[in-house]
Protein backbone atom coordinates (compact mmCIF):
# COMPACT_ATOMS: atom_id res chain seq x y z
CA UNK A 1 0.00 0.00 0.00
CA UNK A 2 1.76 3.36 -0.54
CA UNK A 3 1.10 6.37 1.23
CA UNK A 4 0.89 6.42 4.98
CA UNK A 5 -0.45 3.48 6.74
CA UNK A 6 -0.42 4.69 10.27
CA UNK A 7 -1.27 7.64 11.94
CA UNK A 8 0.01 7.59 15.39
CA UNK A 9 -2.20 11.02 16.49
CA UNK A 10 -1.33 11.36 20.23
CA UNK A 11 -1.07 14.88 20.57
CA UNK A 12 2.57 15.96 21.17
CA UNK A 13 4.88 14.49 23.85
CA UNK A 14 2.11 11.61 24.12
CA UNK A 15 5.23 9.61 23.72
CA UNK A 16 5.60 10.25 20.36
CA UNK A 17 9.18 9.60 20.61
CA UNK A 18 8.79 6.15 21.63
CA UNK A 19 5.80 5.63 19.37
CA UNK A 20 8.63 6.73 16.11
CA UNK A 21 11.19 4.60 17.39
CA UNK A 22 8.73 1.47 18.19
CA UNK A 23 7.33 2.27 14.20
CA UNK A 24 10.88 1.65 13.22
CA UNK A 25 11.18 -1.32 15.05
CA UNK A 26 8.39 -2.74 12.94
CA UNK A 27 9.78 -2.22 10.26
CA UNK A 28 8.57 1.35 9.55
CA UNK A 29 11.67 3.04 8.41
CA UNK A 30 10.48 6.73 7.79
CA UNK A 31 8.37 7.91 10.21
CA UNK A 32 7.65 11.76 10.41
CA UNK A 33 7.94 13.28 13.38
CA UNK A 34 8.83 16.79 14.63
CA UNK A 35 12.64 16.13 14.99
CA UNK A 36 12.64 15.94 11.00
CA UNK A 37 12.04 19.45 10.61
CA UNK A 38 15.22 19.68 11.93
CA UNK A 39 16.93 17.71 9.62
CA UNK A 40 14.17 18.86 6.78
CA UNK A 41 13.52 22.39 7.64
CA UNK A 42 12.70 22.93 3.45
CA UNK A 43 9.39 20.99 4.63
CA UNK A 44 8.17 23.98 6.85
CA UNK A 45 6.72 25.68 4.22
CA UNK A 46 4.70 23.02 2.96
CA UNK A 47 3.58 22.31 6.57
CA UNK A 48 2.48 26.29 6.96
CA UNK A 49 0.99 26.73 3.22
CA UNK A 50 -1.44 23.64 5.18
CA UNK A 51 -2.29 25.41 7.66
CA UNK A 52 -3.14 28.05 6.15
CA UNK A 53 -5.52 26.07 3.72
CA UNK A 54 -6.57 24.90 7.13
CA UNK A 55 -7.07 27.81 9.45
CA UNK A 56 -7.89 30.65 6.82
CA UNK A 57 -9.27 28.43 3.63
CA UNK A 58 -6.31 29.77 1.56
CA UNK A 59 -4.51 27.97 -1.46
CA UNK A 60 -3.73 24.64 -0.96
CA UNK A 61 -7.11 21.71 -1.25
CA UNK A 62 -5.95 19.40 2.05
CA UNK A 63 -6.69 15.82 -0.05
CA UNK A 64 -4.57 12.85 -0.37
CA UNK A 65 -2.81 14.15 -3.43
CA UNK A 66 -1.33 17.11 -1.28
CA UNK A 67 -0.23 14.47 2.10
CA UNK A 68 1.46 12.50 -0.47
CA UNK A 69 3.24 15.22 -1.78
CA UNK A 70 4.12 16.68 1.75
CA UNK A 71 4.75 13.37 3.27
CA UNK A 72 6.36 11.28 -0.03
CA UNK A 73 8.57 8.54 1.44
CA UNK A 74 7.23 8.24 5.10
CA UNK A 75 5.01 5.29 5.42
CA UNK A 76 3.83 6.33 9.35
CA UNK A 77 3.44 10.22 11.47
CA UNK A 78 3.47 11.17 14.68
CA UNK A 79 3.91 14.05 16.89
CA UNK A 80 3.45 17.70 15.64
CA UNK A 81 2.97 19.06 13.15
CA UNK A 82 0.89 16.32 11.74
CA UNK A 83 -1.23 15.90 14.90
CA UNK A 84 -2.58 19.58 13.68
CA UNK A 85 -4.32 17.69 10.89
CA UNK A 86 -5.22 14.48 12.28
CA UNK A 87 -8.76 15.29 10.61
CA UNK A 88 -7.41 15.81 6.97
CA UNK A 89 -5.29 12.80 7.23
CA UNK A 90 -7.65 10.05 8.50
CA UNK A 91 -9.73 11.57 5.62
CA UNK A 92 -7.37 11.15 3.17
CA UNK A 93 -6.32 7.48 4.55
CA UNK A 94 -9.08 6.17 5.21
CA UNK A 95 -7.32 2.45 5.41
CA UNK A 96 -4.95 3.61 7.73
CA UNK A 97 -4.54 2.27 11.30
CA UNK A 98 -4.85 5.08 13.83
CA UNK A 99 -3.82 4.82 17.19
CA UNK A 100 -3.86 7.23 20.16
CA UNK A 101 -1.63 7.19 23.03
CA UNK A 102 -3.65 7.62 25.89
CA UNK A 103 -2.01 9.52 29.36
CA UNK A 104 -3.17 10.66 32.63
CA UNK A 105 -4.00 14.54 31.69
CA UNK A 106 -1.86 16.18 34.65
CA UNK A 107 1.00 13.84 33.62
CA UNK A 108 0.59 14.86 29.85
CA UNK A 109 -0.31 18.54 30.51
CA UNK A 110 3.26 19.24 32.71
CA UNK A 111 5.36 17.13 30.01
CA UNK A 112 3.40 19.44 27.45
CA UNK A 113 4.55 22.10 29.39
CA UNK A 114 8.26 21.79 29.94
CA UNK A 115 8.88 20.43 26.42
CA UNK A 116 6.88 21.99 24.31
CA UNK A 117 5.49 25.35 25.60
CA UNK A 118 8.36 26.68 27.73
CA UNK A 119 10.98 25.31 25.44
CA UNK A 120 9.05 27.83 22.47
CA UNK A 121 8.31 30.57 24.42
CA UNK A 122 11.25 30.79 26.43
CA UNK A 123 13.74 30.75 23.29
CA UNK A 124 11.76 32.79 21.13
CA UNK A 125 13.89 35.75 20.87
CA UNK A 126 16.48 33.79 20.52
CA UNK A 127 15.31 31.96 17.69
CA UNK A 128 13.59 34.98 16.33
CA UNK A 129 16.53 37.15 16.68
CA UNK A 130 18.67 34.12 14.81
CA UNK A 131 16.24 33.99 12.15
CA UNK A 132 16.95 37.61 10.98
CA UNK A 133 20.35 36.64 9.68
CA UNK A 134 19.37 32.66 8.82
CA UNK A 135 17.31 32.20 6.19
CA UNK A 136 17.58 28.64 5.73
CA UNK A 137 17.62 26.64 8.62
CA UNK A 138 16.23 28.73 11.58
CA UNK A 139 13.82 30.99 9.71
CA UNK A 140 11.57 27.95 8.96
CA UNK A 141 10.98 26.75 12.39
CA UNK A 142 10.86 29.79 13.70
CA UNK A 143 7.70 30.37 11.54
CA UNK A 144 6.29 27.09 11.63
CA UNK A 145 5.96 27.29 15.16
CA UNK A 146 5.08 30.29 15.98
CA UNK A 147 1.91 30.04 13.60
CA UNK A 148 1.11 27.01 15.20
CA UNK A 149 1.99 27.61 18.88
CA UNK A 150 1.82 31.55 19.54
CA UNK A 151 -1.04 32.38 16.77
CA UNK A 152 -4.61 33.76 17.64
CA UNK A 153 -5.87 30.83 14.69
CA UNK A 154 -2.38 28.83 15.45
CA UNK A 155 -2.99 25.15 16.67
CA UNK A 156 -3.38 26.25 20.47
CA UNK A 157 -5.10 29.47 20.26
CA UNK A 158 -3.21 32.12 22.13
CA UNK A 159 -0.56 34.09 21.47
CA UNK A 160 0.86 34.35 25.05
CA UNK A 161 2.65 31.61 27.11
CA UNK A 162 -0.20 32.27 29.58
CA UNK A 163 -3.08 31.82 27.10
CA UNK A 164 -1.52 29.07 25.33
CA UNK A 165 -0.90 27.15 29.13
CA UNK A 166 -4.95 27.94 29.99
CA UNK A 167 -5.72 26.64 26.18
CA UNK A 168 -3.30 23.45 26.34
CA UNK A 169 -5.26 20.68 28.37
CA UNK A 170 -9.02 21.71 26.68
CA UNK A 171 -7.10 21.30 22.99
CA UNK A 172 -5.93 18.16 24.63
CA UNK A 173 -9.79 17.13 25.58
CA UNK A 174 -10.94 17.87 22.25
CA UNK A 175 -8.52 16.64 19.75
CA UNK A 176 -8.37 12.95 21.26
CA UNK A 177 -12.71 13.13 21.04
CA UNK A 178 -11.99 14.12 17.59
CA UNK A 179 -9.92 11.42 16.43
CA UNK A 180 -11.77 9.14 18.16
CA UNK A 181 -14.90 10.10 16.84
CA UNK A 182 -14.04 10.65 13.46
CA UNK A 183 -12.24 6.99 12.86
CA UNK A 184 -14.04 3.90 12.65
CA UNK A 185 -13.71 1.61 15.53
CA UNK A 186 -11.99 -1.21 13.61
CA UNK A 187 -9.47 1.29 12.48
CA UNK A 188 -8.50 2.80 15.93
CA UNK A 189 -6.30 1.42 18.76
CA UNK A 190 -6.50 3.48 22.68
CA UNK A 191 -3.06 2.49 23.35
CA UNK A 192 -1.06 2.89 26.49
CA UNK A 193 2.49 3.11 26.28
CA UNK A 194 3.10 0.71 29.57
CA UNK A 195 0.77 -2.22 28.11
CA UNK A 196 4.16 -2.79 25.50
CA UNK A 197 4.03 -4.86 22.13
CA UNK A 198 1.36 -6.73 22.28
CA UNK A 199 -1.72 -4.68 21.58
CA UNK A 200 -0.16 -2.60 19.48
CA UNK A 201 1.23 -5.28 17.20
CA UNK A 202 -1.96 -7.70 17.26
CA UNK A 203 -3.71 -4.32 15.86
CA UNK A 204 -0.77 -3.53 13.17
CA UNK A 205 -0.46 -7.63 12.33
CA UNK A 206 3.00 -7.93 12.89
CA UNK A 207 5.31 -9.68 14.88
CA UNK A 208 6.22 -8.94 18.54
CA UNK A 209 9.63 -8.16 18.41
CA UNK A 210 12.49 -9.71 20.44
CA UNK A 211 13.61 -6.51 22.37
CA UNK A 212 11.97 -4.20 24.97
CA UNK A 213 9.54 -1.82 23.94
CA UNK A 214 11.13 1.63 23.75
CA UNK A 215 10.76 4.53 26.48
CA UNK A 216 12.42 7.02 25.03
CA UNK A 217 13.26 10.47 27.29
CA UNK A 218 11.23 12.58 25.47
CA UNK A 219 12.28 15.94 26.75
CA UNK A 220 16.20 15.52 27.23
CA UNK A 221 15.56 14.27 23.28
CA UNK A 222 13.93 17.44 22.88
CA UNK A 223 16.57 19.51 24.36
CA UNK A 224 19.48 17.33 22.66
CA UNK A 225 18.23 18.13 18.99
CA UNK A 226 16.91 21.75 19.33
CA UNK A 227 20.56 22.13 21.09
CA UNK A 228 22.56 21.09 17.83
CA UNK A 229 20.32 22.69 15.25
CA UNK A 230 20.49 26.12 17.19
CA UNK A 231 23.93 25.67 17.68
CA UNK A 232 24.37 25.00 14.50
CA UNK A 233 21.79 27.53 12.93
CA UNK A 234 23.68 30.72 15.14
CA UNK A 235 27.12 29.43 12.99
CA UNK A 236 25.77 29.81 9.88
CA UNK A 237 23.83 33.29 11.48
CA UNK A 238 27.16 34.42 12.46
CA UNK A 239 29.06 33.53 9.45
CA UNK A 240 26.05 36.14 7.42
CA UNK A 241 26.21 38.94 10.30
CA UNK A 242 30.23 39.19 9.30
CA UNK A 243 29.78 39.11 5.17
CA UNK A 244 26.96 41.91 5.82
CA UNK A 245 29.60 43.81 8.05
CA UNK A 246 32.39 43.22 5.84
CA UNK A 247 30.55 44.05 2.85
CA UNK A 248 29.01 47.06 4.32
CA UNK A 249 32.68 48.51 5.76
CA UNK A 250 33.86 47.59 2.07
CA UNK A 251 31.08 49.74 0.33
CA UNK A 252 31.57 52.88 2.70
CA UNK A 253 35.53 52.52 2.11
CA UNK A 254 34.95 53.14 -1.18
CA UNK A 255 32.52 55.38 -1.49
CA UNK A 256 34.69 57.38 0.94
Amino acid sequence: MEGLQVLSLGMSRTGTASMKEALRILGHEQVHHAYELYSHPEQCRQWLAAWDAKAKGLGETLDRHYWDKILAGYTAVTDMPAVCFAQELIDAYPEAKVVLVQRDEKAWLRSFKTAVIDTYFDNSLITASISLFDRELMRPLHFLWSRLLASKDGFLEGTTKEQVEENALEIYRKHNALVISHTPTKNLLLFNLKDGWEPLCAFLGTEIPKVPFPNVNEGDAVKDIVAAFTKKSMIRAARNLAIICVSCATAYYLWA
